[in-house]
């Protein structure tokens, strides 16, 4: 079921209730009123019969025709009232003695029965599809009852009754049928947006993520519109985020088993050579070293691998680094590879202290240092610096090589990325430097930056927050 049908249904049986429930007591208001006032004016009447009957008593005496004379006083006193609009029964000692009634007595043989004197009785009855009520009072006449019974119709306020609960019947009909149509139409109306949302939740489920809703009203709807707006954005660009990583992941296996098989298959095809065949000193030798550097290299790339995939799946055990000390360990470790180049080292260091895990950081600046080894000149510099900007310390690598162009500078971090192949590995690179270093300063929550101009050369800047001494000291885990 819809919810604007439910909506609809649940309206119209709350509203018919209210109305029914308001009708019946208005109803039943309007006919005690009717009613109280016929009871009032029925005791009225029997209190002016009975006036009348105790001053004709008055010139009875007690004699063998006392019977008759009441009957003759009773008809000569009550000949004046319209027998259509009150009866009279006149009971003496349990006898029917008098009655202007036309037919057979139809009054309650136990109401004057109840009756004593001073108070009056009454009882409403149903006789022949009318409605009556009847009216007793006593007076003693030598020692005996004499009862008055005065009976009053008063189906005429029945029937209005009944009229008045046909004439609700057919409003309420009329009504709820009014408000049904109209709550259809408004239900429809406020709920027009949500069956907009959920056809476009069917349309963003069978794979449009650009599917949006289109609803601006402020109200609630519109409110989980943009939610939803907002989270179908979300989800769109987490799978936008899990597609890179798919096809990254797929570019990494490709790339890994095309670096691998290049060294194997120089180391395969060299060694072979010497196992079948002949070769003079010297070519055995050129073989032997090319089946090394080609194994240099693998090893390698097999321990950087291991480093980038250690340290994106563990843990890094932060403490206080002397960045003067973290800077002179890093050149300690590059000065024999630069000196092969003639490279010099230009470096300068302000004395602070940050936190992270000095070997991870030592091992990313030696790769990037490496890097600017691989792509300056022979007899040219990099400078190396380290200084506190506005309570960060950044550490500044610049070399002035071949430079990186725009389009490789997006991918330049990536895995087995290298921007010049041939001399990368060359050099005896696998294009996991970057790429290791940028995940360990991720870690590190350091911000890295890189600039650079073809044929000028690449600036690497990377900030860190300072260690505040006010924090717990000791190792803490990130």
């Amino acid at each position: 079921m819809k919810f604007r049908t439910k909506v609809l249904i649940i309206n119209i049986i709350l509203l018919s209730t209210a109305i029914s429930t308001v009708g019946y007591f208005m109803i039943k208001k309007n006919f005690d009123l009717a009613l109280d006032s016929q009871i009032k004016s029925a005791i009225e009447e029997n209190n002016l019969v009975q006036s009348t009957m105790e001053y004709d008593l008055l010139d009875i005496s007690y004699s063998t025709n006392m019977i008759t004379q009441m009957v003759e006083a009773f008809n000569s006193s009550l000949t004046g009232i319209p027998q259509n609009q009150t009866i009279i029964y006149i009971v003496y000692d349990g006898e029917l003695i008098f009655s202007n009634a036309n037919n057979e007595i139809a009054y309650p043989d136990t109401l004057w029965q109840q009756t004593v004197v001073g108070k009056k009785v009454y009882s409403i009855e149903s006789l022949n599809d009318k409605y009556y009520i009847y009216t007793s009072s006593r007076n003693d006449v030598f020692d005996k009852p004499l009862n008055i019974i005065t009976q009053k119709d008063i189906t005429s306020i029945y029937k209005l009754m009944e009229q008045q609960k046909d004439y609700f019947r057919m409003l309420l009909i009329i009504v709820l049928m009014v408000c049904g149509v109209s709550m259809t139409a408004i239900s429809f109306m406020l709920t027009k947006p949500l069956e907009t949302l959920k056809n476009t939740s069917e349309q963003f489920g069978k794979g449009d993520y650009d599917a949006r809703v289109t609803i601006t009203t402020s109200d609630e709807i519109g409110v989980l519109a943009k939610t939803y707006n907002d989270m179908a954005t979300a989800v769109s660009n987490h799978m936008d985020e899990l597609k890179d990583m798919v096809a990254r992941r797929e570019q990494f296996v490709a790339d890994f088993t095309h670096e691998m098989k290049t060294p194997m298959t120089s180391i395969i095809g060299y060694a072979d050579t010497i196992r079948s065949m002949e070769l003079p000193r010297e070519t055995q030798i050129m073989a032997a070293s090319y089946i090394f550097s080609e194994g240099k290299r693998l090893e390698a790339m097999s321990m950087k691998l291991f480093d980038l995939i250690y340290t994106g799946q563990n843990k890094v055990n932060f403490s206080k680094i002397n960045t003067v000390k973290l800077m002179s360990d890093v050149i300690e470790s590059v000065t024999p590879a630069l000196n092969k180049k003639n490279i010099s080292l230009v470096d300068s260091c302000e004395n602070a202290i940050i936190s992270g895990d000095k070997e991870l950081l030592k091992s990313a600046f030696i790769n990037i240092i490496d890097n600017a080894r691989k792509a300056s000149s022979d007899n040219s510099q990099i400078i190396f610096t380290g200084a506190i900007e506005k309570e960060k310390f950044v550490i500044t690598i610049q070399d002035f090589g071949i430079g990186i162009s725009e389009e490789h500078l997006n991918r330049i971090c990536d895995e087995f990325y290298m921007v010049d192949k041939s001399r990368s590995r060359k050099e005896g690179g696998a294009g996991l430097g970057l790429s290791l270093a940028s995940l360990i300063f991720k870690t590190h929550d350091a911000d890295f930056k890189i600039s650079s101009i073809l044929s000028e050369g690449t600036t690497m800047k990377i900030s860190f927050d300072l260690y505040i001494e006010e924090e717990k000291e000791g190792n803490h885990e990130k």
